[in-house]
């Protein structure tokens, strides 16, 4: 595929490193890499890059919101997923915020491979596991019966976000616990109030002990 240059974002060094000599064993070139979300954004302001290959969790900003700015500032880039995260939600937050693959990484190397050439052809890749996952939440969808509601329209990230509001934290609390950005945090809030259709915090409490989210002190 030529020289393909590929950025790397993960805070962890050993797994950048592993990732380094796999992609430059099979002719890829490593031009950077960076630990965490913010890093990321700045050094890919003055390099050019094929696809970066992505991480979720992560100090400062997160993967999806990483993503999301990323795209924003420079379509052309394609960005690959590569995470811990096996929960259909965040597959498919990380489609929405603008990313073509979706990789898990307990995956064989080879489909490492195989999902970056997938990418750079322009075709979406999703871990078999995810896509299973994916495949299944359609299917349940289609079987719905007309006019009934799902059992839970919350995602993975906004049951996180609402337990620690149940817990009292503020929004820069749980943005520092999550390791997102204090919009994300609100834009959370705003969405689950919203599918909820709760106008206060109080409400929100309340329906995070009734879920089992929160605990209640005695």
């Amino acid at each position: 595929m030529g020289e393909l240059k590929i950025f790397l974002v993960d805070d962890h060094p050993l797994l950048r490193k592993g990732l380094r000599v796999l992609l430059e064993n099979r002719g890829f070139v490593v031009a950077g890499e960076a630990d965490n979300g913010l890093e990321a954004l700045e050094r890919l302001r003055d390099i050019e890059v094929d696809l970066v290959l992505m991480d979720i969790s992560m100090p400062l900003i997160d993967g999806i919101e990483t993503t999301r700015r990323l795209k924003a500032e420079s379509a052309e880039v394609r960005v690959l997923i590569f995470t811990g995260h096996t929960g259909l939600q965040y597959a498919v937050e990380a489609f929405k915020a603008g990313a073509m693959g979706y990789v898990v990484k307990d995956s064989n190397p080879d489909e490492v491979i195989i999902a970056i050439e997938k990418v750079m052809k322009g075709q979406q890749y999703t871990s078999p596991a995810v896509a299973e996952d994916m495949l299944g939440d359609f299917v349940a969808m289609v079987r719905r019966e007309p006019g009934k509601e799902r059992r839970d329209s919350l995602s993975a990230r906004e049951k996180e976000v609402l337990t620690h509001i149940a817990e009292g934290d503020t929004n820069k609390e749980i943005a520092g616990k999550l390791f997102i950005s204090v919009s994300t945090v609100k834009t959370h809030r705003v969405n689950i109030m919203k599918k909820l259709k709760i106008k206060d915090t109080a409400g929100l409490v309340k329906t995070a002990i009734r879920r089992g989210l929160a605990r209640v002190d005695c």
